[in-house]
């Protein structure tokens, strides 16, 4: 199953969505109109927002 587990913004890709690690090459951020056309659900717009995810992540690569 490809799932999708929130929104947020990636100071690289902008708007985006996290997925789910089984989502293979997908993992670990996909725009929107790739998680659309690659049938991730729920549906993008459904997806939860996280501001802090991405900046949690840039604190940990420092």
């Amino acid at each position: 199953m490809k799932r999708g587990l929130f929104r947020t913004i990636d100071t690289f890709l902008g708007e985006c969505a996290r997925v789910h690690e089984d989502a293979g090459d997908a993992f670990p951020y996909l725009r929107p109109e790739l998680y659309r056309r690659l049938g991730f659900t729920p549906a993008y717009e459904e997806l939860p927002f996280r501001a802090d995810a991405t900046e949690a992540a840039a604190r940990r690569r420092a």
